[in-house]
This record gives structure tokens, C-alpha cells and sequence, in this order.
């Protein structure tokens, strides 16, 4: 996976209208799932997927020290 990979925008394979929070990846493909159907068939995919990457995560600003003057 690269940075291109990242800006692309998926759409649920399940219901095709909301934007995938999730990419499955299974030995034989690949699933974009919005977080209702993931969490939906969470359990059947844990079984089949390699991997379970979340898309659109934002990771948490790293907390600053202040600077001695």
C-alpha cells in the first residue's frame, strides 16, 4: 500500500452508498465495508481476512513540550 492507495475514496461493497471506514483484505481479493456492515460481519471476516485496514484515520497529534526558556 502507498500514499495513492491512501487519497482513493471506497464505497461499501455491501450497500455501495456510504464511504468505506474499512479495506478487508482476503487471500483472494479485496472488501471495502462501510463501519455498519464491517461490524455486521465482523466475525465472518475476522475468519477470512489477512488483514483489516481502517481508512480515513486520523491519527492523534503527538502532545508538545513546551520549550525552557
Amino acid at each position: 500500500m502507498n500514499s495513492e492507495d491512501l487519497d482513493l475514496v471506497y464505497y461499501c461493497d455491501a450497500c455501495s452508498i456510504a464511504r468505506a471506514s474499512y479495506l478487508i483484505k482476503l487471500l483472494d481479493g479485496e472488501l471495502a465495508m462501510c463501519g455498519h456492515h464491517y461490524n455486521k460481519h465482523r466475525e465472518a471476516l475476522d475468519e477470512k481476512a489477512y488483514e483489516v485496514i481502517e481508512l480515513n484515520k486520523t491519527e492523534e497529534a503527538i502532545p508538545q513540550l513546551e520549550k525552557a526558556e
